[in-house]
């Protein structure tokens, strides 16, 4: 889709480009690998698709204009839930591995990046408890059962997905340098995000309404953003993605929101035996 594969071959060798492993190398040809390495500037890597991520856990209340920037803390470091500051620290499930402090990608780790994501989970209906202590804060404790839902438990979903794509500002950047920046709404979440509703009944019992119904909006329609170039991220460079609230809104009382933001193509890893 952005690059051809390689023409490149050893002679005498009936493999019509550069092999993906060293495994079965004739040892004749490590002269010449490493022949064209130098004079290219290149690495020796191990290539695979990458989805760079991190995660902010939104509380309920009033979100402040304020910023966060989105992979400065690695797998371990505390961070704070986005309105009540509370400290967690971060796990896999929060941020991807190859982030370290600093804001960088770890040493021998670098991406070619093709494309941004931007998920808003945003229920339409509240979980029945949360966890309130250890690295999971703020997640599901008990998801909950319809049978126990009631109006009062169904967040509006599309009006407060429409005051996440409008109210705040993205911004990739790389070093010094900013790149691709926009509202929410620009970057869709692509394949990552899910989306769907399932409301089942509503109806009025001794003067108590009473309501029925799940579901999930998510940012866009399956399609992410794609780069027009490809953006590397080298190892060791600081760079992020800083998210700007610009209409301060409110976050009801039991709802829990996460951004999750993604930046989806090619990592390249050191080369392990």
């Amino acid at each position: 889709m952005y690059d051809n594969p390689p023409v490149y071959a050893f002679p005498g060798s009936s493999i019509p480009q550069l092999p993906t492993t060293l495994d079965t190398i004739n040892p004749a040809y490590y002269s010449q690998i490493a022949a064209f390495i130098g004079a290219k500037g290149g690495r020796l890597a191990s290539v695979a698709g990458v989805v760079l991520y991190d995660t902010v856990r939104v509380d309920p209340g009033t979100l402040v204009t304020k910023d966060f920037v989105f992979f400065q803390n690695p797998v371990g470091v505390q961070q704070g839930l986005f309105i009540a500051g509370t400290q967690y620290s971060k796990q896999e499930i929060d941020v991807h591995p190859w982030v370290s402090n600093g804001g960088q990608l770890s040493q021998g780790y670098e991406a070619l990046i093709w494309s941004i994501g931007v998920q808003f989970h945003v229920l339409q209906s509240i979980d029945s408890t949360l966890q309130t202590t250890g690295n999971a804060l703020n997640l599901t404790l008990d998801p909950g059962l319809i049978s126990t839902q009631t109006l009062a438990s169904l967040p509006r979903m599309g009006n407060l997905m429409r005051a996440l794509q409008e109210g705040i500002f993205f911004k990739l950047f790389v070093n010094q340098t900013d790149f691709e920046s926009g509202p929410g709404w620009r970057f869709p979440a692509g394949p990552y995000g899910i989306s769907g509703q399932n409301a089942l009944a509503s109806n009025v019992t001794a003067g108590a309404a009473v309501g029925f119904g799940d579901g999930f909006a998510n940012n866009g329609f399956g399609i992410a953003y794609q780069m027009p170039v490809m953006r590397h991220i080298p190892s060791l460079t600081k760079f992020g993605i800083r998210m700007s609230v610009q209409n301060p809104f409110v976050v009801d009382a039991g709802v829990t929101v996460r951004i999750v933001v993604t930046l989806e193509g090619i990592g390249l890893q050191p080369v392990t035996g």
